[in-house]
């Protein structure tokens, strides 16, 4: 041992001893029995880097928490991020106040070098405090930003000083004259010293910087490494280099017997530009042996591809130390074939696409949620680049893309911040794309080293192998795991040929043909092509009919037959069919493009072929000949192997059949009338076999009187919107002493009919502003048959002259008339009579139904009137509105019987129905107010009203332009009658029917009164039938009805416990039927007095009795609560006193309403006897009480009975 050797083991004892103090005793790291100098340095060099990290550490325990510290930082931190940049930012934080955690790892004085999740929240922390939005914990732009505005004297993190193998540095090369540079050096920011345990991927070693010179690209073809520290090369499983963004570069390899190895995947440096590579390792499972080693990753070599290239380092270039562990129980990720591996191989043709060829399972182990960051797949299949597109890594359901390696074999993807998955969870991930090209070869995404997948742990943040449950590696491609690379051998694809499937199209449905024409459809086929075009040498067709019926022996009756495709271009043809033979056979090569694509065949028929002959053209694709792929060349079978037959075309001359049509329907119109619909004439090509082409018509011209015609103008034909004739072939009237004249229309060009349809054109004239009389009709219709010159129509391809067909029909007749009508009713919606609350708006009164005749019309003017006015007064309205549906178009008020509103775009229109609504906004009821109770408010529409020129209720004839007045007698609506507050009744049910000996519930109901006002009640009458047999002692006593406040009836409303009328009465067996309740409820003392139910509550009553003597088997008791079927009786008049005044002897006091004794003293209809309290709370000998007749809720006979039985 040298002395300078001796002199510096020495120097650091006591640091060493210090160390072993501050860490304990487990950092005495074992030693081989048989060291050399170079071993004992190697342990030296890992002492004086635990020392200064542990110096570090000590310095921050004694004053760093209270020191603020500034920080430069060159790049985003997030979960996951690794280095000293980390570490500063960890003290900021602490001694900023946002503080990590309170002890351990990344509490102030024990900062860290990993961006935890801890990390993550007191960053958050920060930037809410500072502004910086979103608070996401992520450390980017935003936030580097702000923290660079803040802070003082930002200092660069150092670290600590990592000692290396003291090899003697290289020299570096001087650059050769005109060579590009590459300098290599370590990168500033080395991964801190810390442990390499068990399956670990990708553990960061040694960062290096490349920089290139300006004067060219460089390309890195290998980069040496050697392993060196205090430990075994076996500590790897593999090494591997791992581009700026994380991504493993090409595969890992491991150590030679010289403690080196080589990794050859190629990087390019730009032009005066630099990279980061870092030296990474991966460890299996178990590091039992090897627990408590020193290793570092030394860079020796780097080979550039091009030359002359000089490399300017001094070799070694080493990184941190880093100690074997085998006691750190981290997370794991277990591997399994997923749910969306296509599990077994299969055969794909060219032209599939978002195909999943390899799925995996991700489990997360129970010690530590776990960040999925990228995978690196492999292809292994014979396929190339350029024969997959589209390739994408789908992981939880999102879809990431990939890059691909410079030799084609690996596709990367990574996941940007990382996908997350929770401790015992799982994720499915897999990987998929689309077959471009590659007929025959294959593609099979492995997963070759379980290190491709890039796993780390979120609670200690190291970067995890994954693993399997394996099996031997004694199949190829069988989606299993395996104990050789690749890892997981994924299934197979085979990249098939394209494909080509015929099918009948409908494209060219069956319709007719005609005979000796070229070009008529015989069958139309789609083409649906897979994968890539595919070229057709030879194909054969068959015709169902080859032959005419006519056949001369042979000729070909099938000839110039070609196959169009969807742009109307020949593919192929002209051939003919063969004489003897069904078949026609095209040898043009056809090249079918990729999709669905339909193509027709069309030729000519031969004079052989009869009229009703059918043809049909089938194939039998599986027949055709040299079929191949065009891009991969392989021979393709189409498919079916059956015949198909396209649609069956009839073969038809030229034919056309003419008809006038049965509308327009009889009818009058006004005349004055722009552009009229006379008749529809109708010319049919159904039957034709070829289109048909037509110059004019001839139509004839019916009328009803003679010199009649000049009422008509401007007669012209309509095809849809166009106009066949125009200009100066538009025909006007001429008058003529006949009923009937022919018009010939000539077109302004040929009209073409379609063969196959039915085409109508519509024949409209002009009519003059008045007939000749009172009334004009005509008729139209097409010349009957017979005459040569009616119409020529002529076969549009053939050019022959067709004889056409005609159905001999007269058009329907038109009668003009000089002005519509309008006339008004009362619909059969319009309300009956019904009581409605005073001092409300919108009542529907009556509803009107105008009927217009001829012509629309648009009535402007209403003349209204009050009906029954010896009952209501004009006062009793505000005003009244006039509704179209939901639309109000007019309004008038009141001030006398009679009124006239004006309408707004209220149009009736022809020879139709059309309501509308009187509404009415009733004026209120008091001492002060206008409106009288009882009052029966009726609007009718005024029949008499009308003026000079006519009725007052008047419109516009849209079509003649004329003013329309109304017809119909003066409507008689039912009205409503009006009262201050009405009550609604409600039937109650009992809360139990069954007929007991004890005193019981017999009926029940409820009054409720309006927000309005309160209402008053004198008198029920309840009708009570018992019904029993040979049980004349069967009784019903104590006969009481009790007001309540509540629904469960057990808050009294009146006095006495609720009980309302004046005197209990008892029913016996075979008694009346109709019980009087008159009330008393405070004094009881048999005065007859009014009970109250207040503004907008509801007042429960409950008919009781004492049941005795009842038979358990034949008694039953029937109740109902008795209504008004008129609201006066006979030749009773309310009050007595038809003036519509105050009467009686004090205010309050209607001639419509009276006393509550008057109103009783009806001989009938006085069952239910209330007021509405006009003014104040009437007594009963106001004159303000009514029966109960209209009252919601109770009919005119009774409410719904209630029976109880035993």
């Amino acid at each position: 041992m040298s002395s300078k050797l001796t002199k510096k083991i020495t120097s650091v004892a006591l640091s060493v001893t210090t160390a072993v103090w501050l860490s304990g005793s487990a950092m005495l790291l074992p030693i081989a029995q048989a060291q050399s100098v170079a071993d004992l340095q190697t342990q030296i060099n890992a002492l004086l880097a635990q020392i200064a990290l542990l110096q570090t550490q000590l310095a921050g325990t004694q004053g760093g928490a209270g020191v603020s510290v500034a920080c430069t930082f060159s790049r985003d931190l997030t979960v996951g991020s690794k280095g000293d940049d980390v570490k500063c930012l960890q003290q900021a934080l602490n001694s900023a106040g946002y503080q990590v955690v309170a002890s351990g790892s990344g509490s102030p004085g024990n900062e860290t070098t990993y961006f935890g999740s801890l990390t993550k929240a007191a960053v958050a922390k920060w930037q809410s405090a500072k502004g910086v939005s979103p608070a996401a914990g992520y450390w980017g732009p935003v936030s580097r930003a702000k923290y660079a505005s803040l802070a003082v004297a930002p200092t660069t993190p150092t670290a600590p000083t990592t000692p290396t193998t003291p090899t003697t540095p290289t020299t570096p090369t001087a650059p050769a004259v005109g060579a590009a540079t590459l300098t290599v050096a370590l990168a500033p920011d080395q991964p801190a010293p810390g442990l390499f345990g068990e399956s670990f991927a990708s553990r960061p070693f040694t960062k290096l910087s490349l920089t290139a010179s300006a004067d060219a690209d460089i390309t890195v073809k290998s980069l040496t490494i050697e392993r060196t520290g205090q430990a075994n090369d076996a500590i790897f499983s593999g090494v591997i280099a791992l581009g700026e963004d994380g991504i493993r570069m090409g595969t890992s390899k491991t150590f030679g017997a010289d403690h080196r190895l080589k990794l050859t995947e190629k990087f390019v440096v730009k032009a005066g530009q630099s990279r980061t590579i870092t030296l990474a390792g991966d460890s299996d499972s178990d590091q039992n042996d090897y627990q408590g080693q020193l290793a570092s990753l030394s860079l020796v070599a780097v080979d550039a591809e091009a030359s002359p290239v000089t490399v300017v380092a001094s070799f070694p270039l080493t990184g941190p130390v880093m100690t074997v562990n085998s006691t750190l129980a981290v997370g794991t990720v277990t591997l399994a074939r997923g749910s969306f591996d296509p599990g077994s191989g299969q055969t794909k043709e060219i032209g599939t696409t978002g195909y999943t060829t390899s799925g995996l399972r991700l489990t997360a182990g129970s010690n530590e949620d776990v960040l999925v960051k990228s995978v690196s797949w492999n292809q292994s299949g014979s396929a190339s680049v350029s024969d997959v597109a589209n390739i994408k890594v789908v992981l939880d359901g999102v879809e990431y893309p990939t890059t691909v390696s410079s030799d084609g074999k690996y596709y990367v993807a990574t996941f940007g911040e990382g996908v997350k998955i929770a401790k015992g969870l799982n994720k499915e991930m897999s990987i998929k794309g689309d077959v471009a090209d590659g007929s025959n070869r294959t593609i099979d995404f492995d997963l070759y080293r379980y290190g491709d997948l890039q796993v780390m742990g979120l609670t200690y943040g190291y970067t995890l192998l994954p693993s399997a449950t394996e099996t031997s590696a004694d199949n190829d491609d069988d989606g299993e795991f395996q104990d050789a690379e690749p890892r997981f051998d994924a299934f197979t694809t085979t990249i098939g040929a394209g494909t080509i499937q015929v099918m009948a199209s409908n494209a060219v449905p069956s319709q007719n043909v005609a005979i000796n024409l070229a070009n008529q459809p015989l069958g139309a086929f789609d083409v649906i092509v897979k994968g890539e075009p595919v070229s057709v040498a030879q194909m054969v067709f068959r015709f169902s009919r080859w032959a005419g019926t006519s056949l001369t022996a042979g000729t070909q009756d099938i000839t110039n037959v070609t196959l169009v495709d969807s742009t109307g271009k020949a593919v192929a043809g002209p051939v003919d069919i063969a004489a003897t033979s069904p078949n026609l056979t095209f040898t043009d090569t056809v090249v079918f493009p990729i999709g669905t694509n339909t193509f027709t065949l069309k030729g000519q028929l031969s004079t052989d072929y009869a009229t009703d002959n059918t043809v049909s053209a089938s194939t039998t694709p599986s027949g055709w000949s040299t079929v191949r792929g065009t891009t991969s060349g392989v021979t393709i079978t189409p498919t079916p192997s059956t015949a198909i037959t396209g649609n069956t075309m009839t073969v038809k001359a030229g034919a056309l059949r003419v008809s006038t049509l049965p509308t327009p329907v009889t009818q009058t119109m006004v005349a004055g009338v722009k552009g009229l619909t006379l008749a529809n004439l109708s010319f049919d090509t159904t039957a034709s076999g070829e289109d048909v082409r037509l110059n004019s018509t001839e139509v004839e011209f019916n009328f009803g009187q003679v010199n009649s015609n000049d009422d008509l103008t401007n007669c012209q034909l309509w095809d849809g919107s166009k106009a066949l004739n125009t200009g100066t072939n538009v025909r006007d009237g001429a008058n003529a002493d006949a009923t009937a004249v022919d018009k010939v229309f000539t077109f302004d060009q040929s009209w073409i009919i379609p063969k196959g349809v039915v085409k109508t054109l519509a024949l409209k004239c002009n009519t003059s502003a008045t007939t000749t009389t009172t009334t004009t009709t005509y008729n139209w219709t097409l010349e009957i048959p017979g005459d040569a010159d009616d119409m020529i129509p002529t076969g549009m391809t053939s050019g022959s002259t067709i004889t056409e067909t005609y159905d001999d029909t007269t058009g329907q007749a038109i009668t003009l008339t000089n002005a519509g009508t309008i006339a008004v009713a009362l619909d059969s919606s319009s309300p009956g009579i019904r009581l409605i609350n005073a001092n409300t708006t919108d009542n529907t009164l009556a509803v009107l139904r105008f009927t217009s005749a001829n012509e629309a019309v648009e009535v402007k003017q209403l003349g209204l009137v009050l009906g029954g006015t010896g009952s209501n007064t004009p006062q009793d309205l505000v005003k009244v509105t006039l509704w179209d549906g939901a639309t109000k178009v007019g309004e008038s008020v009141l001030t006398g019987d009679n009124a006239t509103a004006t309408l707004t775009a209220f149009v009736v229109p022809k020879d139709a129905d059309k309501t509308l609504t009187i509404k009415g906004d009733l004026a209120a009821i008091g001492t002060s107010d206008p409106a009288r109770p009882g009052h029966l408010v009726r609007v009718e529409y005024d029949g008499a009203n009308a003026d000079s020129a006519g009725n007052a209720t008047r419109g516009t004839g849209l079509s003649s332009g004329s003013t329309v007045y109304a017809t119909g007698a003066t409507t008689a609506s039912s009205g409503a009658r009006i009262f201050k507050a009405i009550p609604k009744l409600t039937k109650l049910a009992l809360p139990s029917t069954k007929l007991i000996n004890a005193n019981i519930p017999l009926y029940r109901f409820s009054v409720t009164a309006p927000s309005a006002g309160t209402v008053g009640l004198y008198k029920f009458t309840l009708d009570i039938a018992t019904s029993t047999s040979g049980l004349p002692s069967f009784a019903i006593t104590n006969l009481q009805v009790r007001g309540y406040s509540d629904s469960a009836f057990s808050q009294a409303a009146y006095s006495n416990n609720g009980l309302v009328n004046s005197s209990s009465m008892t029913l016996t067996s075979g008694g009346g039927t109709a019980w009087e309740f008159y009330f008393d409820p405070v004094a009881q003392g048999g005065t007859n007095e009014a009970i109250q139910v207040p503004a907008g509550t509801t007042r429960y009553y409950e008919l009781t009795g004492t049941v005795a003597n009842m038979s358990a088997t034949s008694s039953t008791v029937s109740v109902s609560l008795l209504g008004d079927a008129s609201y006066t009786a006979g030749s009773n008049t309310i009050g007595g006193d038809n003036a519509d005044s105050w009467v009686g002897s004090g205010a309050g006091n209607y001639a419509f309403a009276t006393t509550a004794a008057l109103v009783d003293g009806f001989a009938v209809h006085d069952d239910f006897i209330w007021s509405g309290n006009s003014t104040t709370t009437s007594g009963v000998a106001s004159y303000d009480w009514v029966n109960g007749f209209q009252v919601d809720g109770l009919p005119s006979t009774n409410m719904t009975s209630e029976t109880l039985t035993p």
